[in-house]
């Protein structure tokens, strides 16, 4: 028999040892009741009494990497996790944990939730659009309890709701990778779509397979297309409502090391001529060069008159893109463009009178940054090359080398009604200013004339401003969402850091 830890009188549906066993069919799923920080069961019990209303807001807070964060990710955890109601056996599988870890369990306002309530979270949350870009120390979403019996539940969010910050990380930093590459676009290409010069290819460098996937998203969100995410797409479709799947990202047919190397040592261009073969008819295939002798190999499938040559610049082979991978990326880019000069491989100059190579094109997917990038895109333009003749993938950069503090997320409460009373809720730490948090009940806003957005308290009557937080979710319910082509045009015409 489990026994609850505090003195408090809890009315248990199911009881003793049913209590205890019934879920384990289950064992498989995730538990949602559990999905919170353990200290977040025992607030219950720690705020006023007769609290009817938490309200708790979320932002990004720190500028220190980007002054801005493209809002995303919010929809796809709502959806997959809160969509479908809470189930009893969530419950009592975390009343059983909470005795033996040692901490308060309201078990009797958790089955209110999944009983009274059907398993439908009392909760109100408000949002900036998916896809959107907003400056930092703004409100990006709010939570409000509806349900004065569970009222905790607004702040309980707290903390599966706060890993919203690792997809806009990756957003916020695939949209200033997009940025910068439009800067050079701009100066070099006729048509300055850089929708594929960006690739993800972080599904082997993510966390998990679950976090492959959300980072996989985010990157898509920018208007980027191309992406090796593979399982990625399959939610994007999903959570982002697309009907035609065509419109969601690409990938093209590349080698990689085994399968070259398979092939020994001195078959790599016997290796690369297959691959062009088997690929007749396609528009683009890539081939790794760096297995062995990287400047042997870029000097074998460029050489003026070979077989290879005929071949790719007749109109049934596809374009080669060479990947080099390999050593310091200004050297490798520019002993590269010296072997195709050298062996005179085809180019055409746009009207901007950059050449572009009409076949071959390069692609670095190894150690990718900014910083990196912007070094080989330099090489490309000082040397008269627009920086269409190059793309870039990135894995444990723009999946991994980031966490909550890059952007200084935070979710805190700021008003709570006691007793029919509102309170202003807020911090103001002397040891660490920087922490100062918001007060009341608030919400972002928009000043049509400025072009600006700030943040204020909620129902205030500006003439020149709206309000751009929406609901999106009410009471275990879905009520507003963005599809997949709405989120990328919520930041597609943004060209500045706003």
């Amino acid at each position: 028999m489990i026994t609850t830890n505090t003195n408090r009188t809890t009315h248990n549906t199911i009881t003793g040892f049913a209590r205890e066993t019934h879920f384990k069919r289950y064992e498989d799923e995730f538990n949602r009741v559990m999905s919170a920080d353990s200290y977040k069961y025992s607030q219950a019990i720690q705020y006023p009494e007769k609290s009817e209303i938490m309200f708790d807001y979320a932002e990004a807070r720190d500028g220190r990497e980007f002054d801005v964060t493209l809002f995303n990710g919010l929809q796809p955890k709502l959806k997959k996790f809160f969509s479908k109601p809470i189930q009893q056996w969530e419950v009592d599988e975390a009343f059983m944990y909470s005795q033996a870890h040692g901490v308060y369990f309201d078990v009797e306002g958790w089955d209110h939730i999944a009983q009274t309530l059907k398993g439908n979270l009392p909760v109100s949350i408000k949002a900036v659009p998916e896809g959107t870009v907003i400056p930092v120390k703004n409100v990006l979403f709010t939570i409000e309890s509806t349900d004065e019996k569970v009222f905790w539940a607004s702040s309980w969010l707290e903390t599966i709701l706060m890993t919203t910050y690792y997809t806009c990380n990756v957003a916020t930093i695939t949209y200033h990778v997009r940025l910068m590459l439009e800067e050079y676009a701009n100066i070099t290409m006729d048509n300055p779509d850089v929708s594929y010069m960006f690739h993800n290819f972080g599904a082997r460098g993510a966390a998990n397979p679950e976090a492959a996937v959300d980072g996989g998203m985010a990157h898509l969100i920018t208007g980027m297309m191309g992406s090796d995410n593979f399982n990625a797409m399959r939610a994007a479709h999903r959570f982002y409502n697309v009907k035609d799947i065509t419109t969601i990202m690409h990938s093209i047919n590349a080698t990689e090391h085994s399968s070259t190397t398979s092939w020994g040592r001195d078959s790599e261009l016997e290796m690369i001529m297959n691959h062009l073969e088997v690929n007749k008819g396609q528009i683009i295939i890539a081939a790794v060069m760096d297995s062995f002798n990287y400047f042997k190999t870029v000097r074998a499938v460029c050489e003026e008159g070979s077989e290879f040559q005929k071949k790719i610049n007749s109109d049934e082979y596809p374009i080669l893109v060479l990947r080099p991978d390999s050593g310091i990326p200004e050297d490798i880019v520019n002993a590269t463009l010296d072997i195709m000069e050298d062996e005179n491989v085809p180019f055409v100059r746009n009207n901007k009178g950059f050449k572009i190579f009409k076949k071959m094109r390069l692609i670095w997917g190894d150690g990718i940054n900014m910083v990196a990038m912007r070094i080989m895109l330099k090489v490309l333009i000082s040397r008269g090359y627009s920086i269409e003749n190059i793309a870039f993938g990135s894995g444990g950069w723009i999946m991994q080398q980031h966490d909550r503090d890059t952007q200084g997320w935070a979710i805190k409460c700021s008003s709570i009604t006691v007793d029919g009373e509102q309170r202003d809720v807020f911090k103001d730490p002397i040891t660490a200013p920087n922490k100062k948090s918001k007060k009341g009940a608030l919400t972002l806003y928009f000043n049509k004339e400025t072009k600006t957005y700030f943040t204020d308290k909620v129902d205030m009557d500006f003439e020149t401003s709206y309000e751009v937080l929406e609901t999106v979710f009410k009471n275990g319910k879905m009520v507003k969402e963005w599809t997949l082509a709405e989120a990328r045009a919520n930041n597609a015409t943004v060209k500045v850091a706003v």
